[in-house]
């Protein structure tokens, strides 16, 4: 009875050994394998190289987000910022707000544009930043915040966090972007159709000569309520304006006047108030036209000036 206890004493101590020398084999094994395993690393950009190069700011925010999705947009032969935004179901403001690098509206064939998934903007973070400051700014809940950015663990070592569903902040624009934001912020579409006719020289449809365009033309069937651009006064409300045919005028009294022509009906009086969106006209072909249209013009002390200079 005495050997077999003995027998099976050795037998466990050997089982023990073996398990423990093949458990130190092993895991020997998986430490040389993690050693020899490629390390990845992140990318590494600077500040300046966000701000400028697309693809950069792309993979960056890749890392970084939840929810929201970025792509390259590659600009194409007659596309514009709103053709682009429309495409993707947003308004131009996502595509202003996720690219900082932009001076101007005007875009190039192969501009290189940084494009989301969802409508938003990249807020530029400054030292003094927190999330809660943050979410202030843009009203928005600081937690929704934090989970759309859920791949950022220190704020302080960020250079933009993505702000879903709201405009850019004016504010933090270039010098450039700023100055076009502030004439957007002046006047209000006085309706909505297609740009049938731009600002600038061209063939007058009806003359065949080359003239100068002193406004825009936008294209809506007869009878279209036409609002007033900004607050001002009414200083033409006539059936009989030139080329114009029925038209409406009206001083904002900042040296900007605007112009509203080819109209079918007027519903104001001259010397009378009106506020920005205020219904004051239909539109129609009266006067020098060849189809129903609205001509809108906007003059500053007396000089025409681009309409889609103030327009969104």
């Amino acid at each position: 009875m005495k050997n077999i206890i003995i027998r099976w004493s050795i037998f466990f101590i050997c089982l023990f050994v073996v398990y423990f020398v093949i458990n130190a084999k092993v895991h020997a094994i998986a430490q040389a394998n993690l050693q020899s395993a490629m390390v990845v690393h992140l990318p590494q950009y600077t500040k300046q190289e966000l701000l400028n190069d697309a693809t950069a700011r792309m993979k960056y925010m890749l890392t970084r987000t939840k929810g929201v999705k970025f792509f390259i947009h590659k600009v194409k032969s007659r596309e514009n910022l709103w053709g682009i935004a429309k495409q993707h179901g947003y308004s131009v403001h996502t595509v202003i707000g996720c690219n900082p690098q932009m001076k101007t509206y005007n875009v190039s064939i192969n501009q290189k544009l940084l494009m989301p998934s969802i409508g938003g903007n990249l807020h530029p973070v400054s030292p003094t930043d927190t999330w809660q400051s943050i979410a202030e700014k843009y009203n928005i809940d600081e937690q929704i915040l934090k989970d759309t950015n859920y791949g950022i663990t220190d704020l302080s070592k960020e250079y933009f966090v993505f702000i879903p569903g709201k405009k850019p902040a004016v504010d933090l624009m270039n010098e450039s972007m700023q100055e076009k934001y502030a004439l957007r912020d002046l006047f209000r579409s006085p309706l909505a159709g297609r740009l049938s006719s731009t600002f600038g020289t061209r063939r007058h449809p009806v003359t065949g000569k080359v003239s100068k365009h002193g406004g825009i033309d936008i294209a809506v069937k007869t009878g279209t309520l036409v609002g007033a651009a900004a607050d001002g006064i009414v200083t033409v409300a006539s059936t009989n304006v030139g080329h114009y045919g029925t038209a409406v005028f009206i001083d904002h009294q900042n040296g900007y006047i605007t112009h509203y022509g080819h109209l079918s009906k007027i519903l104001v009086r001259v010397g009378q108030k009106v506020r920005a969106g205020q219904i004051i006209a239909k539109s129609g072909s009266t006067g020098r036209s060849t189809g129903p249209h609205l001509h809108f013009t906007v003059k500053k002390n007396g000089v025409s000036l681009d309409p889609l200079k103030f327009l969104w």
